[in-house]
């Protein structure tokens, strides 16, 4: 759940609802912690202030970071959809990956890049404030200097923890680039990338309960966290991977269910549940003209919160989803790429149509999960044998 708080050259900015745990958690860490150790002698609402200051200074320098990524996506001509930080940084919403291991070692190394330039620049203010001594501002100038000394040591610190080669850090990517040059095999060398992020996970999460038994406990909380995170995030990226491998070169047209059960937008609820819903016990039918053209989709969730006293008078136009909100393809589109619209749309179904919307048939999210089962059981017995 994330909310969009405006664009930056087309790309849409979003806060997920754990960036708010996580500034809340940096704040207290910072006014509690790091700004009472730097500027001794404050009001306790002065070390707040410092504290929210450096928050925001943070999540600023990741959105850049984030951007950095994304305008060397676009330069590639890459579409970049949004940008969404979270309880662990950012993450960009790219379109497609990029195969060419050129590419992907530029748009990786941009956000640390960006990360570094940004401490210096800081640093570079630190520096041009701590010349000033000017008697009734030098608390001020403190309290200034604070703030920016920690911008500039948590931009080097975010950048060198990008260069981590782990997934789903950069550095996991620079790792697979330079993997790729090497091997001249990109699936081999995701495979041995996202192994290594998984032993480094493991490494992380062994320093964090370390940290944690010796007394430390909002430190080791932090790196216990991390470690899952890069762990959790490895292994899912390398299981969508096998996934979309497995399904290259397929067409959707030649796995689409073409035996469809359709209602029309005029059919009362009543009528559609007993005779459509409850013989093929289905929860989703899409909704069709007389000439078989896609008008939209109706649930059997929608069906059943409409009172049973009314389902008579209200028909399914009533409450059909719209054609905008469904994933539509067609025939010709690679099943790869239906896959990652419907992770990205978060819906079960693809509808295959036409150019001018003519419903051909409809192929299901376990679909193709079984396709993709039965591909890497295929592959992997060919592996088997021929080695």
């Amino acid at each position: 759940m994330s909310l969009q708080i405006g664009h930056i050259k087309g790309i849409s900015i979003r806060l997920h609802f754990t960036l708010i745990i996580t500034f809340v958690l940096i704040d207290w860490t910072l006014s509690t912690y790091f700004m009472p150790d730097y500027v001794k002698g404050l009001r306790p609402v002065s070390y707040w202030l410092m504290g929210s200051a450096g928050s925001v200074l943070l999540f600023f320098s990741i959105l850049l970071h984030e951007l950095a990524h994304s305008m060397v996506a676009k330069r590639y001509n890459i579409p970049v959809k949004s940008i969404t930080l979270f309880i662990f940084g950012g993450v960009s919403d790219i379109a497609k990956e990029p195969t060419d291991f050129h590419q992907e070692f530029k748009m990786s190394i941009a956000g640390p890049l960006a990360s570094f330039a940004l401490g210096g620049i800081f640093a570079f203010f630190y520096w041009a404030v701590s010349s000033e001594s000017s008697g009734n501002v030098i608390s001020y100038l403190a309290q200034i200097k604070g703030v920016l000394f920690y911008a500039a040591m948590a931009n080097i610190i975010l950048g060198a923890f990008n260069l981590v080669p782990a997934f789903p850090l950069d550095g996991g990517r620079v790792l697979r680039a330079a993997l790729v040059r090497w091997k001249k095999d990109y699936h081999d060398a995701t495979k041995i990338a996202t192994s290594i992020g998984v032993l480094i996970s493991y490494a992380f999460m062994g320093l964090g309960f370390m940290i944690l038994i010796n007394g430390d406990f909002v430190g080791g909380l932090w790196i216990l966290l991390i470690g899952w995170f890069l762990h959790n995030g490895a292994q899912s990226y390398m299981s969508q991977f096998e996934l979309t491998s497995a399904l290259k070169g397929i067409i959707v047209g030649n796995i689409m269910n073409t035996e469809i059960i359709s209602v029309r937008r005029d059919m009362s609820l009543d009528f559609v549940l007993e005779n459509f819903f409850m013989t093929s016990m289905k929860s989703e039918l899409p909704v069709t003209d007389e000439r078989g053209y896609l008008l939209g989709m109706i649930t059997l969730k929608d069906t059943l919160n409409i009172p049973e006293n009314k389902r008579g008078t209200v028909t399914v136009q009533d409450i059909m989803i719209q054609t905008e909100h469904l994933a539509i393809m067609q025939p010709d589109t690679e099943v790869e790429k239906a896959f990652i619209q419907m992770v990205q749309k978060r819906v079960g179904k693809i509808f295959v149509c036409d150019k001018d919307g003519k419903l051909f048939g409809v192929v299901s999210k376990t679909d193709i999960i079984e396709l993709a089962s039965e591909r890497q059981k295929y592959l992997r017995e060919i592996k088997r044998t021929s080695s």
